[in-house]
């Protein structure tokens, strides 16, 4: 997952068991989480191991932007929770309380003191089954992207979709703290789930009998069995078809935006390239244009999960600044059969600059020369 705690991750769970001590309650660990539901587990996908080769730096073929890796992600769960607890419910931020335990089946839980100070009132909402997929406060920085939400959530309803029948499936209703985007409410309905079986677990006090819960895995390498779920669900709901061959550049309206992107566009279209500017497309839309894209380029954003739906063979080329360098990008299009590139300008700087804001620049002639051993010269 993403680094930026200034704590560390055994001196902030010290500080939050400490907090919640004074309520009774018992913090579980992740692998304390996995053995307390041992026995309901009903579905167990393996990890992979996936090796990713060594990355040249587009501005400058003699330096590397990554080395290579060996990527590990982990095993994959799906638990079917029955209890005749009476003191279980689901907390405001997703996680399960049940009797005096917490139970953690994400990451760690750096925002589970927030749970307890949450001042809002709460409607009680009774219902026989819940699905609890996701267990972490959304503060847009840590966590509430499209990313954290396509790779953490809808792929892991798919995944427990694929393990419930379709009866008990259609019985239940998700519930966790709503990103509140339109590209969810489009994710959940292509998922299965009709508006009155959505509901966010921040203003709604579900109480239940049965909850399906799943785990989340490593952060920059998502289980692959997760991701070709996703792929497949959606793609055989939306029926997209390949049907041209685009060179598209990504454009971004926020942070990490190309600082002389007008420049850049100029030379792209040189090449043939379609701009795709920065606006809300649905799921059906954002599918369709990468589907029918032989390259990618753009700078590195959330816009690049969508490289999911990318044909095998398509050339993902990433732009990065010198202090905003990482590679979950490099792992899906590896894991996806795709080919991949990434560039940056200068001198990649050490984590104390580690920043996720600043603008990116392109030398217009360094990536000529790259364009054109791809491409041929214009």
């Amino acid at each position: 997952m993403k680094n930026f705690f200034p704590l560390s991750k055994g001196v902030l769970r010290r500080l939050i068991q400490l907090f919640l001590k004074r309520f009774g309650i018992d913090l579980l660990t992740k692998e304390q989480t996995k053995n307390y539901l041992e026995s309901y587990l009903i579905k167990t996908i393996p990890g992979a191991n996936i090796f990713l080769s060594s990355v040249q730096n587009q501005a400058d073929s003699t330096r590397l932007i990554f080395s290579p890796t060996e990527a590990v992600s982990y095993q994959s769960y799906v638990w079917d929770y029955k209890t005749n607890i009476e003191k279980i419910r689901q907390l405001p931020y997703g996680s399960i309380l049940s009797d005096t335990k917490i139970l953690c089946t994400d990451f760690e839980n750096h925002h589970v003191k927030k749970n307890f100070l949450t001042a809002e009132k709460r409607t009680i909402s009774e219902h026989n089954l819940i699905i609890a997929p996701w267990a972490h406060y959304l503060d847009g920085f840590s966590f509430g992207g499209y990313y954290d939400f396509v790779i953490l959530v809808a792929a892991k309803l798919c995944r427990i979709k694929e393990s419930l029948s379709n009866d008990v499936f259609a019985e239940a209703v998700v519930s966790y703290p709503l990103f509140k985007t339109v590209y969810e409410q489009d994710y959940l309905a292509l998922i299965g789930f009709e508006q009155d079986r959505i509901f966010d677990s921040c203003i709604h006090d579900i109480r239940f009998n049965r909850c399906i819960l799943g785990n989340s895995g490593h952060w920059f390498y998502p289980n692959p069995a997760d991701i070709l779920a996703l792929k497949r669900h959606m793609e055989n709901k939306l029926q997209v078809q390949r049907t041209e061959y685009n060179r598209i550049y990504i454009s971004r309206a926020g942070r990490r935006r190309v600082a002389n992107e007008v420049a850049l566009i100029a030379l792209l279209k040189k090449y043939d390239f379609i701009i795709i500017d920065d606006r809300p497309r649905s799921v059906a839309e954002q599918v369709k244009i990468y589907k029918n894209a032989s390259f990618i380029m753009g700078p590195h954003g959330a816009s690049f999960t969508n490289i999911i739906w990318c044909e095998p063979g398509t050339h993902l080329f990433e732009l990065f600044s010198a202090t905003m360098v990482v590679g979950h990008f490099r792992y899906l299009a590896q894991m996806l059969g795709l080919a991949y590139s990434a560039y940056y300008h200068g001198i990649i700087m050490d984590n104390s600059r580690y920043t996720l804001e600043e603008d990116i620049f392109v030398s217009m002639a360094d990536l000529k020369k790259s364009l054109d051993a791809l491409f041929g010269h214009v």
